[in-house]
């Protein structure tokens, strides 16, 4: 399993246009050949926000040019849908408990990282909370990754491919987020944000769409 980067088009709210969403993810695979290995969209269940996700293995991703360029396709196919761009680098990629199924959901955790606690959240998602969420029966990938916030702190994503929203009410699920270290990094949280998607659409390229 590669540890994909990602350019992430984040609607707020999500755009009713579906066909524009697969349009668009069609444009910008035919228009790089080999730069993204997948595009997925994922809409919030109260239609909050729509999380759109170019994930590639290819060191140029980092290009703030083809985020660039991925934004203009975006406002050309959705014009005046609200969006935001985020390089999302990646720090931690697990396979979960369920993986080899199909996921139907997506869940996000959004927070700001205060450099005082940077350490200390870190060894939490890397030794404790993201292991043991992947661990928890529903669970087909966890990983984390880092966005670079205008004041140079950073803005973490722990995604969730799951088979099921209600894997927040399992018990398994609720225990790791229980836990003394848990406890003691939550509350640094800042500007956190929660969101329960759908996967609404998927291409991969040379697997067609899904």
């Amino acid at each position: 399993m590669t540890t994909p980067a990602a350019i992430l088009l984040r609607y707020s709210p999500a755009p009713a246009d579906a066909a524009a969403i697969e349009r668009l993810a069609a444009e910008a695979v035919a228009r790089y050949p080999g730069r993204f290995e997948r595009v997925d969209a994922n809409r919030a269940l109260d239609g909050s926000h729509l999380y759109l996700y170019f994930w590639s293995s290819d060191p140029a991703m980092s290009d703030a040019a083809l985020a660039g360029e991925l934004a203009g396709l975006a406002d050309r196919q959705m014009p005046g849908a609200a969006r935001d761009v985020l390089y999302l680098a990646p720090v931690q990629d697990l396979p979960g408990a369920s993986r080899g199924e199909t996921a139907r959901y997506h869940y996000v955790v959004e927070t700001d990282v205060r450099p005082e606690v940077a350490e200390d959240l870190d060894g939490w998602y890397a030794q404790e909370h993201l292991p043991g969420l992947a661990a928890v029966a529903g669970n087909i990938r966890a990983r984390r990754l880092v966005a670079a916030n205008a004041d140079g702190s950073q803005r973490s994503l722990a995604c969730y491919d799951l088979t099921t929203p209600a894997i927040k009410q399992d018990p398994a699920w609720l225990a790791v987020r229980a836990t003394e270290w848990s406890g003691r990094v939550r509350p640094h949280f800042q500007n956190t944000r929660r969101v329960m998607c759908e996967r609404v659409y998927a291409l991969e390229p040379g697997k067609g769409a899904s």
